[in-house]
């Protein structure tokens, strides 16, 4: 079982050698969750044979934070395909929340707002409520906001989806933005990449700042050309 953000196609692809040369039943397991999930249970979204699912579905639903975090979605690749959806409105979600930091930090007409006060408050009741604004308002409280990095990492999961959509002509434009407003992290500095950068430190641990093995995975963890 692969529970990491492998590309769909190369799940696809390593489930084939394994049963043909091995007999081994291999599933594609898109885990969600970050390090709370880690701890306390996480979210699991499942690919592979039913005979392969019936081995390991005790053990991902007692791992799952609950019994609807845990679910068989389909085929081999499936698991991680839905995983690499689920990535891709991540950052979509992502990008809009940094912006909004961005409006109130340097928007309005000087009101001096208290950021993590306002975050706190959309947590309770507000229609954007959520971890990622619950996690927003956790790192306001105990980061130094301007002296984080506004340079964001990642390992190239998302650029995936959208050349695979390409290919479909599939039109994702608000996924496609917010992976070109990532590149531009890298050579701008800027409150709403500063604001992604901290909520993707509180759910995964994500590194501030460039980070030499998260590139270098970027540029190697794909085995089929999309």
């Amino acid at each position: 079982m692969d529970g990491g953000n492998s590309f769909y196609l190369d799940s696809i692809e390593r489930e084939k050698r394994l049963w043909k040369e091995k007999r081994v039943y291999f599933l594609d397991c898109g885990t969600s969750g970050g390090l709370d999930g880690a701890r306390h249970g996480a979210c699991f979204m499942v690919g592979g044979k039913h005979e392969g699912i019936k081995i390991a579905e005790p053990i991902l639903i007692s791992l799952a934070v609950n019994k609807n975090a845990y679910i068989h979605t389909g085929p081999p690749g499936s698991g991680h395909f839905v995983k690499l959806v689920h990535n891709g409105i991540e950052f979509g979600m992502l990008q809009a929340i940094g912006e909004g930091v961005e409006l109130l930090h340097k928007g309005g007409n000087g009101f001096n707002l208290d950021l993590s006060g306002i975050f706190k408050n959309w947590s309770n009741g507000s229609v954007i409520r959520g971890w990622l604004v619950e996690l927003m308002e956790k790192g306001l409280r105990e980061q130094n906001f301007d002296n984080i990095q506004s340079y964001i990492e990642d390992t190239g999961e998302v650029n995936w989806l959208i050349q695979d959509a390409l290919n479909k002509e599939i039109p994702i434009p608000i996924i496609s933005q917010s992976v070109m407003e990532l590149f531009k992290s890298r050579i701008k500095d800027s409150d709403t990449y500063k604001a992604i950068a901290l909520m993707r430190h509180g759910f995964g641990g994500h590194p501030f700042g460039n980070d030499e093995y998260i590139a270098k995975e970027r540029e190697t963890s794909r085995i089929q050309k999309i």
